[in-house]
């Protein structure tokens, strides 16, 4: 099976080759699956929420405390997490520190995916 990489396209793009790998592979023997090993990163934010709140209140009410939602300047951090699994099960969670690119992947797939 081929080494599928994140190479900066946009979304779109993604959808269809996922969608093209999909469908290529549909009727691949088990025994060829239990050869994939599947990964992603996710970017965790340490305070606050990724997305818009919205609060409903009258305009007389818009600074009581009920009405706002607490933030932290300039953020207040994240984390970027890193893992894997297969059909063996999960590999160990990496935390990523700065950009991820080949060399890192190639870096840490050994200590974090399961024995051959």
């Amino acid at each position: 099976m081929e080494e599928v990489q994140d190479d900066g396209q946009s979304p779109s793009v993604w959808v269809q080759a996922r969608l093209k790998y999909a469908n290529d592979h549909l009727d691949d023997p088990e025994e060829e699956w239990e050869k994939v090993m599947w990964s992603d990163e996710t970017n965790i934010d340490l305070f606050g929420l990724n997305s818009t709140r919205r609060v409903w209140r009258k305009k007389k009410d818009e600074y009581n405390p009920k009405n706002t939602i607490p933030i932290v300047k300039h953020g207040g951090g994240n984390i970027i997490i890193w893992g894997c699994f297969s059909a063996k099960g999960t590999g160990r969670l990496h935390r990523i520190e700065g950009r991820m690119d080949g060399a890192m992947y190639r870096e840490i797939l050994p200590i974090t995916s399961f024995p051959q």
